[in-house]
Protein backbone atom coordinates (compact mmCIF):
# COMPACT_ATOMS: atom_id res chain seq x y z
CA UNK A 1 0.00 0.00 0.00
CA UNK A 2 1.14 3.16 -0.63
CA UNK A 3 1.67 6.40 1.79
CA UNK A 4 1.34 8.91 -1.27
CA UNK A 5 -1.55 11.56 -0.96
CA UNK A 6 -3.37 10.65 -3.85
CA UNK A 7 -6.77 10.98 -4.92
CA UNK A 8 -9.93 11.04 -2.66
CA UNK A 9 -7.32 11.15 0.05
CA UNK A 10 -6.22 14.25 -1.12
CA UNK A 11 -9.67 15.93 -2.04
CA UNK A 12 -10.31 14.41 1.44
CA UNK A 13 -7.49 16.38 3.33
CA UNK A 14 -8.14 19.75 1.57
CA UNK A 15 -11.97 19.99 2.29
CA UNK A 16 -11.06 18.41 6.03
CA UNK A 17 -8.53 21.16 6.56
CA UNK A 18 -10.82 23.90 4.70
CA UNK A 19 -13.70 23.14 7.51
CA UNK A 20 -11.03 22.80 10.38
CA UNK A 21 -9.80 26.59 9.10
CA UNK A 22 -13.11 28.11 8.88
CA UNK A 23 -14.09 27.29 12.48
CA UNK A 24 -10.93 27.82 14.08
CA UNK A 25 -11.25 31.43 12.25
CA UNK A 26 -14.75 31.94 13.34
CA UNK A 27 -14.08 30.89 16.93
CA UNK A 28 -10.82 33.35 17.06
CA UNK A 29 -13.08 36.05 15.75
CA UNK A 30 -15.81 35.53 18.71
CA UNK A 31 -12.47 34.71 21.21
CA UNK A 32 -10.86 38.25 20.32
CA UNK A 33 -13.85 40.27 20.35
CA UNK A 34 -15.57 39.24 23.14
CA UNK A 35 -12.06 39.51 25.25
CA UNK A 36 -10.12 41.74 23.13
CA UNK A 37 -5.87 41.29 23.64
CA UNK A 38 -3.68 44.21 23.02
CA UNK A 39 -0.57 44.40 24.89
CA UNK A 40 2.30 41.81 24.34
CA UNK A 41 1.63 40.61 28.14
CA UNK A 42 -1.91 40.08 27.58
CA UNK A 43 -1.31 37.93 24.16
CA UNK A 44 1.30 35.76 26.34
CA UNK A 45 -0.83 35.28 28.53
CA UNK A 46 -3.63 34.62 26.11
CA UNK A 47 -1.76 32.58 24.35
CA UNK A 48 -0.62 30.32 26.96
CA UNK A 49 -3.99 29.02 27.78
CA UNK A 50 -3.81 25.31 26.70
CA UNK A 51 -6.94 25.71 24.64
CA UNK A 52 -5.77 28.36 22.37
CA UNK A 53 -2.42 26.77 21.86
CA UNK A 54 -3.52 23.98 21.20
CA UNK A 55 -5.56 25.13 18.58
CA UNK A 56 -3.34 27.79 16.88
CA UNK A 57 -0.48 24.65 16.46
CA UNK A 58 -3.37 22.28 15.38
CA UNK A 59 -4.89 25.27 12.82
CA UNK A 60 -1.22 25.79 11.78
CA UNK A 61 -0.62 21.93 11.12
CA UNK A 62 -3.99 22.38 8.95
CA UNK A 63 -3.03 25.74 7.07
CA UNK A 64 0.71 23.68 5.87
CA UNK A 65 -1.40 20.81 4.88
CA UNK A 66 -4.20 22.69 2.76
CA UNK A 67 -1.58 24.57 1.27
CA UNK A 68 0.64 21.46 0.36
CA UNK A 69 -2.38 19.46 -1.18
CA UNK A 70 -3.78 22.75 -3.32
CA UNK A 71 0.19 24.07 -4.46
CA UNK A 72 0.92 20.60 -5.10
CA UNK A 73 -1.57 19.59 -6.68
CA UNK A 74 -1.51 22.49 -9.40
CA UNK A 75 2.69 22.28 -9.93
CA UNK A 76 1.41 18.65 -10.62
CA UNK A 77 -1.11 19.45 -12.47
CA UNK A 78 0.65 22.75 -14.86
CA UNK A 79 4.75 21.66 -14.96
CA UNK A 80 5.26 19.35 -17.15
CA UNK A 81 9.07 19.03 -16.87
CA UNK A 82 9.37 16.04 -14.28
CA UNK A 83 12.95 17.56 -12.92
CA UNK A 84 11.69 21.19 -12.58
CA UNK A 85 8.22 19.65 -11.21
CA UNK A 86 10.28 17.61 -8.07
CA UNK A 87 12.87 21.17 -7.48
CA UNK A 88 9.66 22.91 -6.81
CA UNK A 89 8.05 20.47 -4.68
CA UNK A 90 10.90 20.28 -3.06
CA UNK A 91 11.06 23.66 -2.44
CA UNK A 92 7.57 24.28 -1.53
CA UNK A 93 8.48 21.24 1.18
CA UNK A 94 11.04 23.24 2.67
CA UNK A 95 9.24 25.91 2.93
CA UNK A 96 6.38 24.96 4.28
CA UNK A 97 8.85 22.76 6.96
CA UNK A 98 10.81 26.06 7.70
CA UNK A 99 7.21 27.66 8.10
CA UNK A 100 6.26 24.43 10.65
CA UNK A 101 9.86 25.04 12.76
CA UNK A 102 9.15 28.77 13.13
CA UNK A 103 5.99 28.24 14.62
CA UNK A 104 7.23 25.82 17.01
CA UNK A 105 9.91 28.13 17.85
CA UNK A 106 7.79 31.09 18.65
CA UNK A 107 5.13 29.04 20.49
CA UNK A 108 8.60 27.49 22.80
CA UNK A 109 9.24 31.23 23.55
CA UNK A 110 5.84 32.20 24.40
CA UNK A 111 5.34 29.38 26.42
CA UNK A 112 8.08 29.10 28.54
Amino acid sequence: MSHRINGLRAWALQRLSAVFLIFFIVYMLAELSMNPVSAYTEWRGWLAQPLHSVLIMIAFGMLLIHAWVGVRDVLMDYIKPLALRVILLSLLGLGLFGCAVWLVIIMIKVLV
